[in-house]
C-alpha cells in the first residue's frame, strides 16, 4: 500500500503543476501571420522564457484556455496561480517581423517591455532568447546580446535617414575690433552657404568674399572658407541653434590665417524646402593681421581683430 501511495505522488505533482508555476505565457497575437507560424513564436518564446527565468511556466495553450474560462488575463493568472503573465505580438511587415514582449504582475500591473526585430521566423530563437533575457533581467534586447543570439536583421546594413542639403547665399556685416589705437574698418561679405541637415543638428560648408566697408586707416578683407557644426535648441518650424567652427583665410594685407568661432542663430520654415536663416558670430583671428601697410611694410600694424558678424542666408 505504501509503495502505491509513492507511486501515485509524481501523478498527483503532475496534475497539480500548472498550479506551482510562477509565469503564465499567453499565446502570441499575430497579424500579417498564418496560425501556425503564430504557434511556433508562442512556443519559442516560452521554451526561451522559462530556460531563463528557470521557472515551470504555463504553456500558450493552458494559458489560453484558462483566459476563455475566467474571462481576462488577471483573473486567468489567479485561477492557475501564476504570480505573473506575458504577453507577446508579433507583426509581419513588408521585409520584417517586429515584436513585443510585456511582462505583468498577476494583477495586472506594468513590469517590463521589450522591442525587436526579426527577418523571418529562422530569427525566432534568437529573437526569444533575447527579449526573454530582457525581460527576466529587465534590460535592453541590446544589452542582452550574445555571440549566439544575433538575429539576421542585425547583420544587415541599418537603415539611415538621409541629410537634407540646404544650398543658398549668405550675406554679412561685420564689426571687427583691433584692440590697439584706431579703429578697424567694417566689413561687408557674401558667401555660398551649403548645409546638410539631420535631426536636430546641420553641418555648415561656405566659400565668401570679404572687404572693407568703411574708410580707415586699418583695414582689411580676403577670400575665406567656413567649416561649422551646429545643434538646434528646439525641434520646431522655428528653430534656434548653437554652433562652433572655423575660419581658414587668405586676406589682403597678410598670409594665410585662421579663425576659430561661436555662434548663435535661427533657422526659419524648417517644414518648408526653401530656408530662411540669422545668425550671430564671434570669431578670434589666431595669426597677426596687418593693418595700415602690407606684409612686406614695416611701418604697418599687427592687430589681432575679434569678429562680431551679424547673417542673414536664405537656403533651397
Amino acid at each position: 500500500m505504501r509503495i502505491k501511495g509513492l507511486l501515485g505522488v509524481p501523478f498527483v505533482l503532475a496534475l497539480s503543476a500548472p498550479a506551482f508555476a510562477s509565469v503564465m505565457v499567453l499565446p502570441v497575437k499575430g497579424t500579417n501571420l498564418d496560425q501556425g507560424a503564430v504557434d511556433a513564436i508562442s512556443q519559442m518564446f516560452a521554451n526561451s522564457y522559462q530556460a531563463e527565468s528557470k521557472e515551470t511556466t504555463i504553456s500558450p495553450t493552458d494559458a489560453q484556455k484558462a483566459v476563455d474560462e475566467s474571462g481576462g488575463y488577471p483573473q486567468a493568472a489567479q485561477k492557475l496561480g501564476a504570480s505573473e503573465y506575458v504577453y507577446v505580438t508579433a507583426i509581419r511587415l513588408d521585409s520584417r517581423i517586429s515584436l513585443q514582449a510585456t511582462r505583468y504582475g498577476a494583477d495586472g500591473h506594468y513590469i517590463y517591455s521589450a522591442k525587436m526585430s526579426a527577418t523571418s521566423l529562422d530569427d525566432m530563437e534568437p529573437a526569444s532568447d533575447r527579449l526573454a533575457k530582457a525581460l527576466v533581467h529587465q534590460e535592453s534586447p541590446a544589452e542582452a546580446r550574445s555571440v549566439d543570439n544575433v538575429t539576421r536583421t542585425e547583420q544587415s546594413q541599418p537603415i539611415r535617414a538621409a541629410a537634407q542639403k540646404i544650398a543658398g547665399f549668405k550675406g554679412s556685416f561685420t564689426y571687427p575690433i583691433g584692440w590697439k589705437k584706431g579703429n578697424v574698418a567694417p566689413q561687408m561679405s557674401g558667401a555660398l552657404d551649403l548645409r546638410f541637415e539631420s535631426g536636430m543638428h546641420f553641418i555648415e560648408f561656405g566659400l565668401g568674399l570679404t572687404f572693407p566697408a568703411g574708410h580707415s586707416d586699418y583695414s582689411y578683407g580676403g577670400i575665406w572658407a567656413d567649416i561649422g557644426g551646429d545643434f538646434y535648441l528646439t525641434n520646431d518650424n522655428i528653430a534656434p541653434y548653437i554652433g562652433i567652427g572655423l575660419m581658414p583665410r587668405l586676406e589682403s594685407s597678410s598670409l594665410a590665417n585662421l579663425a576659430p568661432y561661436a555662434q548663435v542663430g535661427a533657422m526659419f520654415f524648417r517644414d518648408s524646402t526653401t530656408r530662411l536663416y540669422t545668425d550671430f558670430r564671434v570669431a578670434q583671428n589666431l595669426l597677426p593681421v596687418r593693418v595700415g601697410g602690407d606684409i612686406y611694410d614695416d611701418a604697418g600694424t599687427d592687430l589681432f581683430p575679434t569678429e562680431f558678424t551679424f547673417s542673414i542666408g536664405m537656403g533651397f
